[in-house]
C-alpha cells in the first residue's frame, strides 16, 4: 500500500512539474501531501470497486496535482496580500497580520478611515480565491483584566470581519475570535513589545471542494 502511494507522490510530482516544485517548496509540499491524502482515499474507492491498487495510484495523482495547484494559489496569493500587510505561509495555508494600533484608537474597537480602506483591498484579494476559509483572531496586550481584554479582542475581531464582508468576503467563510491577551508574539513587558502583541490576525485555510474546477483540471 505504502509503494502505491509513494508511487503516485512520484507521478503527481511530475504531473505538476518537478522543476517548478524544487523552485517552490511550497508547492511541493502541497503536491506531496495532496497525494498521499489522494492515494489514502483512492485506496477506499478502489478497495469498494475491487481494483484497490489502481485506486491508490489515482488518486495520488490527482491528490498530487491538487495540492500543487492549491500550493501556486496561496503562494500568488501571498504576494498579493504581502503588499499590504505582513503576510507569512503556514503549514496550513496563510497569516496576514493587521496591527492594532493602526486599526484602532486605544481601548476601542471602531476601525480608522485607513484601517477600513487596507481592509477593503485585503477583501478585494481574498474574495478571488473562493477556496478560502478564514480565521480572523483579535489580541490584546497583557496590559487591564480578562474581563476587558477578552471582550475587546472579540469586538475587534468581528470588525475586521465585517468589513472583509462588506469587501465581498462571504459571510459564511469568515469567523471572528477574541484571544484576550494570549499567544503574545513577544513576552516582554516592555511598551514596544506590547505593541506588537495588540494585533488582528487573518489566518487563510483552504477548503479543496471550493478551488475553481477550471483551475483544477488545467493546473493554473
Amino acid at each position: 500500500m505504502k509503494r502505491i502511494i509513494l508511487s503516485g507522490v512520484a507521478c503527481a510530482m511530475i504531473a505538476t512539474g518537478c522543476a517548478s516544485t524544487q523552485e517552490n517548496p511550497n508547492t511541493a509540499k502541497g503536491a506531496g501531501v495532496g497525494a498521499a491524502v489522494g492515494g489514502v482515499l483512492g485506496a477506499v474507492i478502489g478497495h469498494q470497486t475491487g481494483k484497490r491498487n489502481e485506486g491508490a495510484l489515482i488518486g495520488a495523482a490527482l491528490g498530487g496535482g491538487l495540492g500543487g495547484m492549491i500550493g501556486n494559489r496561496l503562494d500568488k496569493q501571498q504576494k498579493e496580500l504581502a503588499r499590504i500587510a505582513e503576510t507569512k505561509r503556514t503549514e496550513n495555508g496563510l497569516i496576514t497580520k493587521l496591527k492594532s494600533d493602526i486599526l484602532f484608537d486605544t481601548g476601542k474597537a471602531t476601525l480608522k478611515p485607513q484601517a477600513v480602506n487596507n481592509i477593503q483591498q485585503l477583501a478585494a484579494i481574498m474574495k478571488k480565491y473562493p477556496e478560502n476559509i478564514l480565521t480572523i483572531r483579535g489580541y490584546t496586550d497583557d496590559t487591564g483584566s480578562k474581563m476587558v481584554n477578552n471582550p475587546l479582542s472579540q469586538q475587534r475581531a468581528e470588525a475586521v470581519r465585517a468589513q472583509l464582508i462588506a469587501g465581498g468576503v462571504p459571510a459564511t467563510t469568515a469567523t471572528a475570535v477574541g484571544m484576550g491577551s494570549a499567544n503574545p508574539v513577544d513576552p516582554e513587558k516592555t511598551k514596544e513589545a506590547r505593541a506588537k502583541n495588540r494585533r488582528v490576525e487573518i489566518e487563510i485555510t483552504v477548503d479543496e471542494t471550493k478551488v475553481p474546477k477550471k483551475m483544477a483540471n488545467t493546473g493554473n
